[in-house]
């Protein structure tokens, strides 16, 4: 399915047609829930927040002037409902707490906490930027659209980002 059906999809919604949300839904659920989880790190949170951000969607559907893709759209409701989400829970986006390790941990899962900690310590836009670049799979474009910011911004987000997780990781080098 291509992003232009999305725009049928949208109209067809705003002229009532009900089922043109759940091929919507259909499309783009996986997608919200694995960017909710990578924000809450926990399952019951991130359908809950994929709850919200499709009720949100639902709600303003009609207000979507289609200036934008639709998933830039669903993209930005998606990382505010997030973002809001911490606010209200007054912890670190990508909350881990220390991992207990056992011995049978192999040195795959402790590079990704170690990854997931260092995530932790950056800068909440490198951070971001870091996420839908790597975790994603967006274009600096596509990025800069999301975060409304200039794709010049987004790169050099994306460059400091991944320097600091150089510095930050190298004991894993």
């Amino acid at each position: 399915m291509k992003g232009d059906d999305d725009a049928i999809y949208v109209r067809k919604f705003k002229t009532g047609d009900e089922k043109a949300f759940d091929k919507l839904f259909e499309k783009y659920q996986l997608s919200v829930y694995s960017i909710c989880y990578r924000y809450s790190r926990n399952e019951a949170d991130a359908r809950e927040l994929t709850q919200d951000t499709f009720i949100k969607v639902y709600n303003n559907l009609n207000k979507f002037r289609e200036k934008s893709k639709f998933f830039t759209w669903l993209y930005r409701i998606t990382v505010n409902t997030c973002l809001s989400f911490k606010r209200k829970q007054k912890k670190p986006l990508l909350d881990l707490e220390p991992a207990k390790e056992s011995v049978s941990l192999g040195k795959r899962v402790r590079m990704k906490i170690a990854i997931d900690d260092a995530l932790l310590k950056l800068p909440k836009r490198q951070k971001l930027c870091f996420i839908l670049r790597h975790y994603q799979g967006h274009t600096f474009f596509e990025i800069a659209d999301i975060m409304g910011i200039t794709t010049g911004a987004a790169k050099a987000n994306h460059h400091h980002a991944v320097k600091k997780l150089r510095v930050l990781l190298e004991a894993w080098t």
